[in-house]
């Protein structure tokens, strides 16, 4: 195991659900979710719970990104170590959390003669992220240079593709950072969209639908359209016979393939409501 790199995630990688959550190498900065005077960071209440808080109170979680604080701590911490740093965080049109987490890697190395951060827009959220940081500490242990490794991460980011859906537009049209979906798709009743991000990680609709069996069989066919893939990830919040159904039809369509599956944590679940499903691959080079 090499030691020198480590990796800087936030937690709307669902890192705790996979191989990361062991990994000493790998640090997970919470976002942070409100609903009314009640406060917590991701990963500290369980989606369920929240969901019951929104329909007893009617009333929608706010999210914020790490305080700055928690990065220039991290990078401090780390950079003081000797260690150099790869940040992989959420698309940066959903978050802020990029943009601050760059911020607070110039100032480290401007005050740190010899520090190495490197910061990176995954532009995608949740499952992918860790995928994507489990293959980065597989090339460091395989003695990637800090460069290797920017140049891998920028082309397997461009690579991804992303594709969710949701049960109810409720969470969408009522607010968030993409709220603006749910103008895309209007107020029509029983659709159910496809969303993708673009390589700008902007929020597009790919489809829109009306069962949920048409939603999950577009978003296979939009996946594999986009050719053959190398990585396959799944995220749900209380879509589990989905994310089955999405996982036995890719295993089945493409075997050998890696699958990781995880849940989305209350953060993006505020903004996406119950019942949210995600399908992602990284395309073959």
């Amino acid at each position: 195991m090499n030691n020198d790199i480590h990796i800087v995630l936030d937690s709307i990688a669902s890192a705790g659900e996979t191989p990361l959550a062991h990994d000493a190498r790998c640090h997970i900065l919470p976002l942070i979710v409100r609903h009314g005077a009640i406060e917590w960071r991701d990963g500290e209440k369980q989606t369920a719970d929240m969901f019951k808080m929104v329909k007893d109170s009617g009333e929608l979680p706010k999210t914020s990104q790490p305080p700055v604080g928690d990065f220039l701590d991290l990078f401090y911490e780390l950079a003081k170590e000797g260690r150099k740093v790869i940040g992989i965080f959420v698309d940066g049109v959903l978050s802020g959390t990029c943009q601050t987490a760059q911020m607070a890697a110039r100032q480290v190395m401007q005050e740190l003669p010899g520090a190495d951060i490197r910061v990176f827009d995954s532009r995608t959220a949740a499952t992918p992220i860790s995928a994507l940081a489990l293959d980065v500490l597989e090339h460091i242990d395989a003695g990637d240079s800090m460069d290797e490794l920017e140049a891998f991460i920028n082309d397997a980011i461009y690579r991804t593709e992303t594709f969710f859906s949701v049960s109810t537009l409720e969470y969408l049209q009522k607010g968030g950072r993409i709220g603006a979906v749910g103008a895309l798709v209007g107020n029509l009743l029983g659709i159910r969209p496809v969303i993708t991000l673009d390589k700008e990680g902007k929020l597009l609709v790919a489809a829109k639908c009306r069962t949920r069996s048409k939603v999950l069989n577009t978003m296979l066919e939009l996946a594999e359209a986009k050719g053959e893939p190398e990585r396959i990830c799944i995220a749900n919040e209380e879509a589990e016979n989905d994310a089955k159904y999405l996982y036995e039809e890719m295993t089945k369509r493409y075997p050998g393939v890696p699958v990781l599956m995880t849940g989305i944590g209350t953060v993006l679940a505020s903004h996406l409501g119950p019942g949210c499903i995600g399908l992602f691959i990284r395309t073959k080079a």
